[in-house]
């Protein structure tokens, strides 16, 4: 836990304060650029499509704008980690290298493009489909917050802390080395679920400090020592 804290709180200041905060202003201007027009092409196609009436199908043509409006704020709360994710993913590594080079880390492993795209497939596609299939619990007070937080942080953990393991070692290895150390992992990734459009910055910088205080696994999975 306290290296969790700790590569935490580092990356809150890189963000906030550092190496990473023009970047951090650049995937939240792109980031609600991205949920933004994904909201109003729900309004603009979407909402149109409720009949107008008087009587009773006034009413439920209100009805269907009130939903219609609570629906495009779900989606925007249940979009923007997504959103972030995708337009972070094109600044990780920018952000993972500079705090690489702030910390000492060893020079970053090259990943080929294909194998960069696979690993990449990996992670995101399922995160995409757990948050869609979550939508419908975002309606419930209380548990929505917790499902939000909870799957998010879990996602963006899992997500954050492979990508910054692999550009010091193999996929695999990384991925083993995610697991073995979940805890401190899902600590990291909830404090980033709770600051969605700066996440994938914060989760950079973060990640790629607790990565470099964790021993690696040996090749069956066990730690080495």
């Amino acid at each position: 836990m306290r290296r969790a804290i700790t590569a935490t709180i580092g990356g809150i200041r890189d963000v906030a304060f550092g190496r990473l905060a023009w970047f951090a202003l650049l995937n939240l201007i792109l980031a609600l650029a991205l949920t933004g027009g994904a909201a109003f092409a729900v309004i603009r196609y979407g909402v149109p499509l409720i009949p107008d009436g008087a009587g009773w199908l006034g009413l439920v043509s209100t009805a269907g704008e009130v939903a219609a409006s609570l629906v495009l704020i779900v989606l925007a709360i249940a979009l923007s980690p997504a959103a972030s994710m995708v337009v972070g993913g094109f600044l990780f590594d920018l952000a993972a290298e500079r705090v690489e080079k702030a910390v000492g880390a060893p020079p970053a492993r090259a990943v080929p493009l294909g194998e960069g795209v696979a690993n990449g497939l990996k992670i995101a596609l399922p995160a995409l489909m757990l948050n869609l299939l979550v939508i419908p619990l975002y309606f419930v007070p209380v548990l929505n917050l917790i499902v939000f937080i909870g799957l998010n942080g879990a996602l963006m953990g899992r997500e954050y802390a492979t990508l910054a393991a692999a550009r010091q070692m193999g996929f695999q290895e990384a991925v083993r080395l995610r697991n073995q150390h979940a805890a401190s992992v899902f600590l990291v990734g909830l404090a980033c679920s709770v600051i969605p459009f700066f996440a994938p910055l914060v989760g950079a910088s973060a990640m790629v400090r607790l990565v470099q205080t964790l021993p690696r696994p040996d090749a069956a999975g066990r730690r080495p020592g």
